[in-house]
C-alpha cells in the first residue's frame, strides 16, 4: 500500500512537461521535486533521497542514460527505481535504457492512467524490496546476537565449575566440560542418554518435579556417574528458550565431600556430647559420689558411743572437711553442665549460639523461631526449656534421619508454646514411650514438662511426622 508520503523526483529539462507531470502526481497526494538537469538532480540528491525516479532520456549536457548510469554507481541511489519518459518508439533506445538501469519506460506525450498506474506499481515493488531488504537486516542482526550470545553462553558455561546439562523432553543435548566429566559423556551428542539414566526411581519422580515446577531451586539429589560412582548434588533449575523451542537446563554442583565434612563435624558435636555426658557421670561416681560415702562414713562413727571428745572433734573436722570438697565439686560439676551463656544471658540467646552451630555444619538446617523482646523467664523454667530443645534436637540428629528441624517458641496470653518437629522418618510414639528401655529420652522430656506446671503432647500431622507442642504457664 502506497502511502501519501511517496517522494518521486522529475528530470526534465522541458519546464511544461515537469508542470505537467507535478499537477497530475501531487493531485494524487506524493510529493514530488523536480530538476531542470540531470546535474543539478545529482547535487539534490546528496540532500536527499527519492523513492522514484521519472527521468527524461533527452537532454542536454547530460541525457538520461548518462544520469542513470551515475545512479547506479552510487550505493545509496542504485536501489531508487528510474522509469525513462521518453518521445522515442525505437527498440533499441529500450534496450539502452534498460542496460543503464531503467525498470520501465513511458511514452509521451503523457498518459494519466499509464502514468499512475506505472508509478503506483514500482513504487509498491520498491516498498516490497524495501520491506524484504529491513526484514533481512534485521534476521542478519538477530542471527549475529544469537551467535555472539550462543558463544558467550558456551563459553562461560564451558568454564564454569558447576556442570550444566541442557535437557530436552529429559534427553540430554548439551552438556559443559564439568558435566561431561561428571557423568562421563563422551562421543557424539546424539548419542547422549536420558538424564533419568543417572538417578533411580525415586530421583526420577523428583526431577520431574523439578522441571515442572516454576522455581529455581537448589534442590538436593544422588546421582550415579557413569562409571557407576554415585555422588551426592545440589542442583538448580531454568526452563529457557534455545535453538527456537523451550529446554531444561540443570546446574548441577556436586557436594558429596562437602556433606561428607558436614556429617563428620556434626558427629564430632554428638561424639562430644556424649563425652561430655560419660564425663559427668564418672564426676559424679568418682568424685562427688566418693566423697559424699565418705562423709557417710564419717557420720556413721560420729554416732557411736564409745567414741571420745577428742576422737569426734578429729571426725567432725574431717566431715567439714569432705563437706567442703563436696560443694566445690557440685560446684564445678554444675558449672561444667551449665552453659554460661544460658546463665548469663538467657534462654533465647543460648538456643541461638546452639542452633547456629548446628546450621554452620550444613548438615542439618534448624529454624528457630520466637518473640522479639520476649522477657527472660526464670531460671529454672530457662534450664529445662534448653534441656527439652536439646534432647529434642539430638533425637532428630541420631534417629530420624532429617534435614531440616523447626522450633517455635511463641506467647499466647500468659502460655508459653513450645512447639518442636523435623521431616524425619517419624515413629510410634505411644509403643517408645512404653518401653521400658528407649522411651526413656520421651519420659525425661514430660517429666520436665510437669515440673515446670506444663502440658506436652506427641500429635501426629497429616504427613505422618510427629509434633512435640508443649504449653507452660508463665
Amino acid at each position: 500500500m502506497i502511502t501519501s508520503a511517496a517522494r518521486i523526483h522529475l528530470i526534465d529539462d522541458d519546464p511544461h512537461s515537469v508542470m505537467l507531470l507535478e499537477h497530475i502526481l501531487q493531485k494524487k497526494g506524493f510529493e514530488v521535486r523536480s530538476s531542470l538537469s540531470g546535474k543539478a538532480a545529482l547535487e539534490e540528491f546528496k540532500e536527499y533521497t527519492p523513492d522514484l525516479i521519472l527521468l527524461d532520456i533527452v537532454m542536454p549536457e547530460m541525457d538520461g542514460y548518462g544520469v542513470c548510469h551515475a545512479l547506479k554507481k552510487s550505493p545509496e541511489l542504485r536501489i531508487i527505481p528510474v522509469i525513462f519518459i521518453t518521445g522515442s518508439p525505437e527498440t533499441s533506445e529500450l534496450v539502452k535504457g534498460f542496460e543503464a538501469g531503467a525498470v520501465d519506460f513511458i511514452s509521451k506525450p503523457i498518459n494519466k492512467p499509464e502514468l499512475l498506474a506505472r508509478v503506483t506499481t514500482h513504487l509498491e515493488l520498491k516498498l516490497s524490496r524495501d520491506l524484504v531488504a529491513n526484514t533481512n537486516r534485521e534476521l542478519m542482526k538477530e542471527i549475529e546476537y544469537r551467535k555472539q550470545a550462543e558463544e558467550k553462553f558456551r563459553a562461560l558455561s564451558e568454564t564454569a565449575f558447576e556442570s550444566v546439562l541442557f535437557l530436552k523432553d529429559e534427553k540430554i543435548i548439551e552438556a559443559n566440560c564439568a558435566a561431561r566429566l561428571l557423568f562421563g559423556l563422551n562421543g557424539d551428542q546424539d548419542g547422549w542418554p536420558v538424564i533419568a539414566t543417572f538417578v533411580d526411581e525415586k530421583e526420577k519422580k523428583r526431577l520431574r518435579k523439578i522441571f515442572g515446577s516454576l522455581e529455581a531451586g537448589p534442590w538436593e539429589m544422588n546421582f550415579v556417574s557413569g562409571n557407576g560412582k554415585s555422588f551426592y548434588a545440589q542442583v538448580q533449575h531454568q526452563s529457557i528458550p534455545y535453538k527456537g523451542e523451550m529446554i531444561n537446563v540443570l546446574a548441577i554442583r556436586d557436594v558429596t565431600r562437602q556433606k561428607e565434612h558436614d556429617k563428620e563435624v556434626l558427629n564430632a558435636i554428638v561424639e562430644t556430647q556424649e563425652k561430655e555426658r560419660k564425663r559427668f557421670s564418672r564426676d559424679l561416681h568418682d568424685g562427688l559420689g566418693a566423697l559424699l560415702s565418705t562423709l557417710k562414713i564419717y557420720t556413721g562413727l560420729l554416732q557411736k558411743e564409745n567414741k571420745s571428745e577428742e576422737e569426734k572433734y578429729a571426725l567432725l573436722e574431717e566431715v567439714k572437711e569432705i563437706v567442703g570438697q563436696a560443694v566445690e565439686s557440685a560446684r564445678t560439676i554444675a558449672n561444667n553442665i551449665m552453659p554460661s551463656l544460658l546463665m548469663d544471658h538467657g534462654l533465647l540467646k543460648a538456643l541461638v549460639a546452639f542452633t547456629d552451630a548446628l546450621n554452620k555444619t550444613g548438615y542439618i538446617k534448624v529454624e528457630f523461631s520466637y518473640p522479639k523482646g520476649m522477657e527472660r523467664l526464670n531460671e529454672s523454667a530457662e534450664t529445662h526449656l534448653y534441656r527439652i530443645a536439646l534432647e529434642l534436637i539430638n533425637n532428630s540428629l541420631k534417629h530420624s534421619g532429617a534435614d531440616t528441624i523447626w522450633l517455635n517458641m511463641r506467647q499466647s496470653g500468659k502460655q508459653l508454646i513450645f512447639e518442636y518437629s523435623d521431616n524425619g522418618s517419624g515413629f510410634d510414639f505411644e509403643r517408645i514411650y512404653k518401653q521400658k528401655e528407649g522411651g526413656q529420652g520421651l519420659k525425661n522430656l514430660f517429666s520436665r514438662a510437669n515440673f515446670l506446671n506444663g502440658k506436652a503432647s506427641y500429635q501426629k500431622q497429616k504427613d505422618g511426622k510427629q509434633l512435640f507442642y508443649m504449653e507452660i504457664p508463665i
